[in-house]
């Protein structure tokens, strides 16, 4: 059978007939549902669900005369005109703040949101805001976060731990490490929380990891240990119950028992 496609954001806006800017855009305003591929690329089963939905896609993220085209057509009314409205980032450039403090602005409230068609800002908002600029950049400071792929490296520079994403996310779920704001769906933790975790509490984690993956199989390998074929050892591992654990790992011992528990080890 052959390998299913994977598309990065240039092959799939030329193989939806549109701009890279347009897939960038439609996947921000959750248009397009964010890369199921190492988290960087679409895979062929998503990107078929998409070429129906181009017109809907351009109608909101496409080139501004396009729009403007659409819903007048639609709706009769005046649309504002360019430089009567703010786009996101003409509304950082208008307060000189940065792209990301507005998004994230916005995620915490401190930002209405967009007064017009949904989408942009009207010149008396922004006038409004002007005075919030500072409270603004007080509150998110000038660091817009680390991914947890990032966030890994950085804790791994400080410590000389072999700190990765899944330690990070950890961190995160035992309220050892809050989020600041998300980007595109994902976590973005700041450098102050970063680094206010100790050395022993980043150590624990990556510890109980390390000793997981020592003890532990993928499918792949438990499957060459058994001596099977990937298909045997995973109908047979369902059927008795054994599914993996963190990492999507199985338990070495339960997997070395797999034949006598099943009773069909030698058939």
């Amino acid at each position: 059978m052959a390998k299913e496609r994977a598309f990065g954001t240039y092959q799939l806006a030329e193989w939806l007939g549109i701009e890279p800017r347009h897939v960038r855009r439609a996947e921000t305003r959750g248009l397009i549902p964010p890369p199921d591929v190492g988290d960087e690329r679409w895979s062929e089963t998503v990107a078929k669900t998409l070429p129906d939905r181009v017109e809907e896609i351009l109608s909101v993220v496409g080139d501004e005369n396009y729009v403007m085209a659409q819903d007048a057509g639609k709706t009769g009314r005046r649309k504002a005109v360019k430089g009567e409205t703010f786009g996101p980032h003409q509304l950082a450039g208008e307060l000189g703040l940065q792209r990301w403090q507005v998004g994230r602005a916005g995620q915490r409230g401190m930002i209405p949101p967009p007064d017009v068609d949904d989408k942009r800002w009207s010149r008396e908002v922004v006038e409004d805001l002007r005075g919030r600029v500072e409270g603004i950049r007080e509150a998110l400071g000038e660091h817009p976060g680390l991914g947890s792929i990032d966030a890994a490296k950085h804790l791994a520079g400080r410590t000389g731990l072999e700190v990765e994403r899944e330690d990070v996310r950890v961190l995160a779920e035992q309220g050892l490490l809050r989020p600041e704001g998300e980007f595109r769906g994902y976590p973005m933790f700041g450098l102050e929380s970063l680094d206010a975790l100790t050395e022993a509490q980043i150590a624990a984690v990556v510890g109980e990891r390390q000793r997981w993956t020592e003890q532990s199989v993928t499918a792949k390998e438990a499957a060459a240990l058994l001596g099977w074929s990937a298909g045997k050892f995973e109908v047979t591992a369902e059927r008795n119950g054994l599914v993996p654990g963190r990492l999507g790992r199985y338990d070495r011992a339960e997997v070395e028992g797999l034949p006598a528990r099943d009773g069909r080890g030698s058939q």
